[in-house]
C-alpha cells in the first residue's frame, strides 16, 4: 500500500470515529426503522440533488416551491429532522476536508 492510500484510510478512520459521522449513523438507524418514511426522505433528497443540479428547466420555481412546502412538512418529524441535520454536518465535515486538500496542492485552476 502506498503513502496516500494508507493516509487515505487513517482519515477515513478518523472521520469514522468522529462525533459528526457517529451522530449521522445514529440518526440513520433511527430513520431506518420506519422504511416508509425513509423511502420519502430519500425521495425528497434526490429531488432536491436533481434540483441542485439541474440548470435551464422551464418549471424550475414550481419545483423549487414544492420541494420548500416538502422540506418543511418533513421538517416537522422530529426523526427526520434529525437526520437531516446530521447528514448536512456530515457534508460540511467532507467539504471541508476536500476544501483543505483542495487549497493544499498547488495547482492552477481558472476561475468559474
Amino acid at each position: 500500500m502506498d503513502a496516500i492510500s494508507r493516509n487515505v484510510h487513517v482519515l477515513l478512520t478518523v472521520i469514522k470515529k468522529s462525533e459528526v459521522y457517529r451522530e449521522y449513523k445514529k440518526q440513520e438507524e433511527i430513520l431506518d426503522k420506519n422504511p416508509q418514511l425513509r423511502e420519502r426522505v430519500d425521495h425528497f433528497r434526490a429531488d432536491n440533488y436533481k434540483l441542485q443540479n439541474e440548470s435551464g428547466k422551464d418549471d424550475l420555481f414550481q419545483v423549487a416551491e414544492q420541494l420548500s412546502r416538502e422540506s418543511a412538512e418533513l421538517r416537522r418529524i422530529p426523526e427526520v429532522n434529525a437526520y437531516l441535520d446530521a447528514e448536512l454536518a456530515l457534508c460540511k465535515l467532507i467539504q471541508r476536508v476536500f476544501r483543505n486538500l483542495a487549497d493544499g496542492i498547488d495547482m492552477h485552476v481558472p476561475y468559474l
